[in-house]
């Protein structure tokens, strides 16, 4: 048996051989209050981020509460020992109590007045979204879309986030000739109260030129873009297309249509964040302070699926189309609906689309069908019944004959990519 003060010296002797980097060791498990709201998507992912880096370089004991801004507050600090903290500064309770905790502190997209010099928090380290990577990705992405109209909707509480990504929106839009009209918030009391708002932003869209592509402050504020529009009888995407960023697929999903969106790398953010917190609490300084977190690319959607319609009929048609995607209506009730006569419809489809109005009708459904066999448990016959099939076998002769697969096959596939 190996003598211990040999076997350490012995130890020692070879890590200097191998040129090994020793760790520093830990005395005690670090105590870290995380102030992140679990309520909101983006949020989420900085949580992911941070679980990864102490997967790693733990254990930490994260103090940490479920909810919304309002929920996040600090420890007891009569009560709780701790050692660091990460937050996104959910209020100004909680500000005052990272204050007079006085640790190592790392913040997360600070608002405007804890950047301000005079604020003791200023001096706080911080991880930021790269704000004019994210309007970069947008305007690429519309331009290349064929849109030569632009508009932007910042969020209605004007943080600087929102300011950074319409500043660096309409420069990049100028910088290639083109120019970007800017939704301005109406003079209300509660710039929160949506209903009140709602009205003007229905003005301002009518007034946009047409078509155009609206890139929004985040996806809270697109999905009010597509509910404004909805509420003008604006048709989602032929006369304003619609993106949004942070990719929160809760909201994003459940939006009419769902919203195009530019995903963030959250779990970026949560790792750069610990990893900086880490060396501050072992170290005391950083030689980076200040870093940014990256836009990853784009998820795609219908609201900014670029369709060369002009023909407002056309455009009618195809919205009550996609509105009743998953039921079996027919080229007459399409007609009835925008009030021509079917042998007109079909006219005016093979004009600005080059193929029948009965033709989109089953393309549009077979996708939605294709859609509720991958993306969802119903049993196929569940899925038949709610499309209009009497039964699944004809169910399963047009999947096979659209999409060359079989439901079964299709289903099997898509859970393995996800």
């Amino acid at each position: 048996m190996l003598d211990f003060p040999n076997y350490m010296l012995y130890s020692n002797n070879m890590a200097k051989r191998n040129n090994v980097k020793k760790k520093k060791t830990r005395k005690k498990i670090p105590q870290v209050a995380i102030l992140l709201e679990s309520s909101h998507g983006i949020s989420r992912g900085m949580m992911r981020g941070i679980l990864e880096y102490v997967r790693v370089y733990g254990p930490w004991a994260l103090d940490m509460i479920a909810g919304g801004a309002n929920d996040q507050r600090m420890p007891d600090i009569k009560e709780w020992k701790g050692n660091g903290i990460i937050a996104r500064i959910p209020n100004s309770e909680s500000a005052e109590d990272i204050i007079q905790a006085k640790l190592p502190t790392i913040l997360i997209d600070p608002f405007n007045r804890y950047l301000d010099e005079s604020h003791p928090l200023a001096k706080c380290p911080r991880v930021q979204c790269n704000s004019e990577a994210v309007s970069l990705m947008a305007v690429n992405h519309l331009i290349s879309q064929g849109f030569t109209n632009f508009g932007y909707v910042g969020d209605p509480n004007g943080f600087n986030w929102s300011r950074w990504r319409q500043q660096a929106f309409i420069k990049q839009l100028a910088e290639r000739n083109f120019t970007c009209d800017v939704y301005e918030m109406p003079d209300i009391d509660d710039i929160l109260n949506w209903s009140s708002e709602k009205r003007a932003m229905c003005c301002w869209l009518k007034k946009l030129p047409k078509p155009i592509a609206i890139f929004a402050a985040n996806d809270s504020r697109g999905r009010q873009v597509l509910n404004a529009c909805l509420s003008a009888d604006i048709a989602v995407p032929y006369e304003i297309a619609v993106l949004g960023v942070n990719n929160d697929v809760l909201i994003c999903e459940t939006s009419l249509p769902p919203l195009s969106s530019i995903a963030v790398n959250m779990e970026q953010a949560g790792y750069l964040a610990a990893e900086m917190l880490d060396k501050l609490m072992h170290s005391g300084k950083l030689q980076e302070p200040h870093v940014r977190y990256e836009p990853e690319n784009i998820i795609h959607r219908a609201s900014s699926q670029r369709l060369q319609v002009n023909d407002r009929l056309v455009i009618k048609a195809l919205e009550f189309i996609r509105i009743n995607s998953g039921l079996n209506i027919r080229v007459s009730d399409v007609a009835i609906q925008v009030g021509v006569s079917e042998r007109w419809l079909e006219k005016r489809f093979a004009q600005e689309l080059g193929r029948s109005a009965v033709k989109e009708i089953h393309r549009v459904r077979a996708k939605t069908i294709y859609n509720l066999v991958t993306k969802t448990e119903l049993s196929f016959a569940k899925i038949a019944e709610r499309s209009g099939f009497t039964n699944s076998n004809h169910l399963s002769v047009l999947v096979r004959k659209t999409f060359d697969e079989t439901m079964s096959n299709a289903r099997k596939t898509y859970r393995v990519k996800s």
